[in-house]
C-alpha cells in the first residue's frame, strides 16, 4: 500500500500502464508521422517517389523556411534586453521589481544557456510541431578537496566544526613554541600540537533548471488540450542503474526495471529515424552501466482523506515503482507555433511546407531531366547502313560512326528534344509566393532578393512591405512570449524564491549588486516587451530619443512640472540603448544613483555656486563703480557751476574797478622802477667790496 496514493503499488502501476499505451498509442500514430516526415523534409531525405536513372534531387524549402523563422526569433528574444519585465506592485516596488527581473532572466540565460534553450525549443516547435521544457530546483553539491598545514588547535578546531568541511587525512606534529605570559608578560616556552592533512569541502551548487525535453519523449493524455489541465503526462528518459543506485533507489527495485531496448525502436519517434545513435543497439555487459527506460509521471488522482485531486510525481517503469510524491504542479512548459483549438498539439511549420516542397523537387527534376537529355540527345538511326551498331552506344567526344552511305546525315541524326515549357518556371514562381504566404518569410525579409520592390520605390515602403511580410511571424513571436516564455519566467522566480537561499550576484543599472531571491516576496504582474522584431526595436528606440530631445530643448516647459530629471532622462536613453541592442549603457550614461554621478553633480554645483558669487560680486563692482562716476560727474557738474558764477562776479567786478586797475599799474610801475634802482645800487656797491678783496689777495 502506497501511502500518499492509499492505493496499492500494483493497481498505481497498471493506471500508469494504461495511461502510457493510450499517451504512446496517440504519439505514434497521426503525431508520430507528421513529426517523423517533418524531420525528413528538414533534412532533405528521400521523398520515396525516386525513379532509378532519373534525377534525385530534393528541394530544402523546409529547411529554408525554418532556419529563415527561426534566426527571427532568436533574435527577438536572445538579444541582450528584458523581453519580460515584473511590474511594480506598489510605488515602492520599482527597485525590487527591477531585482526580480535581473534575477529571472539571469537564471535562465546565465545559469541554464538561455540561448540554446530557445534555440531548441523553437526549432523543435518548428519542425516537430511542440517545443517542450521542464523546469525543477536541482540540489546539487560538489567536493573540492584542500590541503593545510601549520594550523593551531584552535584554528583546526574552527576547521573541523564547518558542516562543509570532512577531514579525509589528518597528521599532529608536537613542538615547542614561545609564548606570551599573560601575568608577567615574559616569553615562556610551551608545548604545542600542530595539525596538517587534507579536507574535503562541500560546496552547495543547487540551482534552478530547466531542460528541453525531445517532443517524442513527452507523453500526454489524448484528451488533454494544454499542460495544465493534462491528467496525466509523463517524460520518458534513459538513464543507467548505476545513477540510480547512486540517488538511493532500492537496488532490488532498480535490478527489475525495463531494459532500454524498446525506447525509440519506432521510426515515427521523430528524429530516431534520421539520427543513427538514438537507435544504437549496443549495451554494456556492466549491469551499472546498463541503460534502463524510466518514466516521471504525474497523474492526477482523488486522494479520501483530503476530499480532493492531487498530482502525483511517480518515479517508475513498466514494471517496478521507484518513487512517489505529492506535487501542486507538473513542470512543464510548450510552445507550437500554429496552435490549434482544443488541441495540445498545433501545426509545425514544416507541416504545411511539405507538399510544397514535393512538389517544388517533382519540378526541379523535371528541369534537371529535361537539361540532361538535351546535353545527351538520342539518335535516328539506319542501322542497314551502319557498318557497326555499337557505335551509337560510343557517346564520347569525337567517337566515330562508320556508314555506308555519301549522306549520313541520313543514316544517322539526332532525335529532336522539345523544349522546355515555361510554364515550369511559373509553377515553381507560384509554389515559391505560395511557401512565402505560408510561412510568413518573403525573400526580401530573408535578404534574398532586394528585386522585389523596383529601385524608385522609396526605402519606407521596402519597410512596410517587408512588415506586412513578417505580421505572421510576429504574431508567433508574441503567441511565445505569452503563452511560453512569460508563464516559464513565472515558474523560474517562484523556484528560485523558494528554494534559493543564497544570494545571487546580478547586474542591475550598470552594477552587480547581491541579490536574496527570499527577500524580494511573491510576484503577480510581468510585461511581456511591446517591440519584439528588429524593426520595432528600431522605431521604439527611435521614438524615445525624440522624446528626449523635445524634452531637454524645453526643459522649463511649465507642462512637464519638473519631472523630467536626471534618472528619468538616464531610464529613457538606457531603454532607447537597449532597443538597439547596445549591451550597456553605463559605459556611455552617468546613472544618476552611482557615486561617480553624485561627485560630478556636488563639483557641477559647487562650480555654479562659486561662478555665482563671481557674478555677484562683478555685479555689486560695476554698481559702486557707476555710483562713483555718478558722484563724480555731479561734482564735475557742480565745480563747472561755480566756475562759470566765479566769472560772472569776476566780470563785474573787473566793470566796476576799471579806473582803479589803471592807478594800482601805474603805481605798480613806479613801485617796480624804483626796486629795480635799488637792487642795482646794492649791485655795485658789492662789486666794490670783491675787488678791494682780490687786490688785496
Amino acid at each position: 500500500m502506497n501511502i500518499a496514493t492509499e492505493i496499492d503499488d500494483q493497481e498505481l502501476l497498471a493506471t500508469l500502464e494504461n495511461s502510457i499505451n493510450a499517451a504512446d498509442s496517440y504519439a505514434e500514430s497521426e503525431i508520430g508521422q507528421q513529426r517523423d516526415k517533418g524531420h525528413r523534409y528538414y533534412y532533405g531525405q528521400p521523398l520515396g517517389n525516386e525513379r532509378a536513372g532519373r534525377s534525385q534531387h530534393v528541394s530544402m524549402d523546409v529547411f529554408d523556411a525554418v532556419e529563415s523563422v527561426k534566426s527571427l526569433m532568436m533574435d527577438c528574444f536572445t538579444a541582450d534586453r528584458n523581453v519580460c519585465r515584473f511590474d511594480p506592485q506598489t510605488a515602492e516596488d520599482f527597485v525590487p521589481a527591477k531585482m526580480a527581473t535581473a534575477l529571472t532572466n539571469y537564471i535562465f540565460y546565465r545559469e541554464n544557456k538561455g540561448s540554446k534553450i530557445l534555440h531548441d525549443v523553437i526549432h523543435d516547435a518548428l519542425v516537430a510541431k511542440t517545443g517542450i521544457v521542464k523546469r525543477y530546483y536541482k540540489d546539487y553539491y560538489e567536493y573540492e578537496e584542500e590541503t593545510f598545514e601549520g594550523l593551531d588547535e584552535a584554528s583546526f578546531s574552527m576547521l573541523a566544526s564547518d558542516p562543509a568541511v570532512t577531514i579525509m587525512e589528518i597528521a599532529e606534529e608536537s613542538i615547542m613554541a614561545q609564548v606570551q605570559d599573560p601575568q608577567t608578560g615574559e616569553p615562556v616556552a610551551i608545548q604545542q600540537t600542530m595539525y596538517s592533512g587534507e579536507i574535503a569541502r562541500k560546496i552547495d551548487k543547487s540551482k534552478v533548471c530547466v531542460e528541453v525535453i525531445p517532443p517524442e519523449d513527452f507523453l500526454i493524455t489524448p484528451r488533454a488540450t494544454d499542460e495544465e489541465d493534462a491528467d496525466f503526462c509523463s517524460h520518458r528518459t534513459s538513464r543507467t542503474r548505476g545513477e540510480l543506485l547512486s540517488e538511493g533507489y532500492d537496488p532490488e527495485v532498480v535490478q527489475k526495471l525495463d531494459e532500454d531496448r524498446d525506447l525509440h525502436e519506432d521510426g515515427s519517434l521523430g528524429r530516431s529515424s534520421i539520427d543513427s545513435l538514438r537507435k544504437d543497439d549496443s549495451y554494456e555487459s556492466d549491469n551499472d552501466r546498463e541503460y534502463v527506460t524510466i518514466y516521471e509521471s504525474y497523474l492526477k488522482k482523488y486522494r479520501s482523506d483530503l476530499k480532493k485531486c492531487v498530482y502525483l510525481k511517480v518515479l517508475h517503469s513498466r514494471r517496478a515503482l521507484l518513487d512517489v510524491e505529492m506535487v501542486s504542479e507538473k513542470p512543464f512548459r510548450y510552445f507550437t507555433p500554429f496552435p490549434l483549438p482544443h488541441r495540445f498539439h498545433g501545426m509545425s511549420l514544416a507541416d504545411v511546407l511539405v507538399d510544397i516542397q514535393k512538389t517544388q523537387s517533382s519540378l526541379k527534376r523535371g528541369v534537371v531531366d529535361h537539361t540532361f537529355m538535351t546535353n545527351t540527345s538520342r539518335f535516328v538511326a539506319n542501322l542497314s547502313l551502319v557498318k557497326n551498331p555499337r557505335d551509337l552506344l560510343d557517346n564520347r567526344v569525337g567517337a566515330v560512326i562508320d556508314v555506308n552511305s555519301p549522306n549520313p546525315e541520313s543514316v544517322v541524326r539526332p532525335m529532336p528534344m522539345p523544349n522546355l515549357s515555361g510554364t515550369v518556371f511559373q509553377a515553381m514562381e507560384s509554389l515559391e509566393t505560395e511557401k512565402e504566404s505560408r510561412s510568413g518569410m518573403s525573400r526580401m525579409a530573408r535578404g534574398m532578393d532586394s528585386t522585389v520592390v523596383s529601385k524608385q520605390n522609396s526605402s519606407d515602403l521596402i519597410t512596410q512591405f517587408m512588415n506586412a511580410s513578417n505580421r505572421r511571424i510576429m504574431v508567433m513571436c508574441r503567441n511565445f512570449a505569452e503563452n511560453f516564455l512569460k508563464p516559464l519566467m513565472f515558474d523560474l522566480y517562484k523556484l528560485a524564491v523558494e528554494n534559493e537561499k543564497q544570494d545571487k550576484l546580478v547586474q542591475l543599472d550598470g552594477q552587480f549588486v547581491p541579490v536574496n531571491p527570499q527577500f524580494l516576496g511573491n510576484r503577480t504582474e510581468m510585461t511581456v516587451a511591446v517591440a519584439l522584431t528588429p524593426e520595432e526595436q528600431a522605431q521604439e528606440a527611435q521614438m524615445l530619443l525624440s522624446l528626449d530631445q523635445q524634452f531637454t530643448m524645453n526643459p522649463q516647459d511649465p507642462s512637464l512640472g519638473g519631472m523630467y530629471g536626471a534618472s528619468q532622462r538616464h531610464a529613457m536613453l538606457s531603454r532607447a540603448f537597449e532597443l538597439l541592442n547596445i549591451k550597456s549603457a553605463d559605459m556611455y550614461l552617468f546613472n544618476p544613483n552611482s557615486p561617480e554621478f553624485q561627485q560630478m553633480q556636488q563639483q557641477q554645483q559647487q562650480a555654479q555656486q562659486e561662478a555665482e558669487l563671481k557674478q555677484q560680486q562683478q555685479l555689486e563692482f560695476n554698481a559702486d563703480i557707476t555710483s562713483r562716476q555718478v558722484s563724480v560727474m555731479e561734482g564735475q557738474l557742480e565745480l563747472d557751476v561755480m566756475k562759470e558764477q566765479h566769472k560772472m562776479v569776476l566780470d563785474t567786478y573787473k566793470q566796476e574797478h576799471v579806473e582803479e586797475e589803471k592807478d594800482s599799474r601805474l603805481l605798480m610801475d613806479v613801485e617796480k622802477q624804483n626796486h629795480d634802482m635799488e637792487m642795482s645800487e646794492k649791485e655795485l656797491a658789492l662789486e666794490k667790496v670783491q675787488n678791494r678783496n682780490v687786490s688785496i689777495g
